[in-house]
């Protein structure tokens, strides 16, 4: 998995970078989890590799960057990982900066 976090940028993704992402790998499925369109920021998302091992990936504001949040099997609860990322992101985003998930 630090192959996939070590080739993020240093700030939450766009939706078009979640979308470059899903068209890079085949065989990994993302779905976006921390989603704010007003703002065109994702900052946590579910990717699942090969159809079997899922990870939910979260940016950390205070410094971390991209880390995982959470390594689960596939065929446990989808719902309670997405519930349990969007706990650990929190709702406080309005105040983000647009300007820092600009590509460069």
């Amino acid at each position: 998995m630090t192959e996939l976090t070590d080739s993020l940028p240093d700030r939450p993704l766009s939706t078009s970078e979640i979308s470059a992402l899903e068209a890079q790998h085949d065989d990994y499925g993302f779905a976006p989890v921390g989603f704010f369109p007003d703002l065109d920021v994702v900052a946590a998302f579910v990717v699942i590799i090969n159809g079997d091992r899922g990870y939910s990936l979260g940016y950390d504001r205070n410094g971390d960057g991209w880390v995982v949040v959470e390594s689960f099997e596939d065929g446990e609860d989808f719902a309670g990982v997405t519930d349990r990322l969007q706990e650990w992101m929190g709702d406080d985003w309005e105040e983000f900066d647009q300007t820092a998930v600009e590509p460069e």
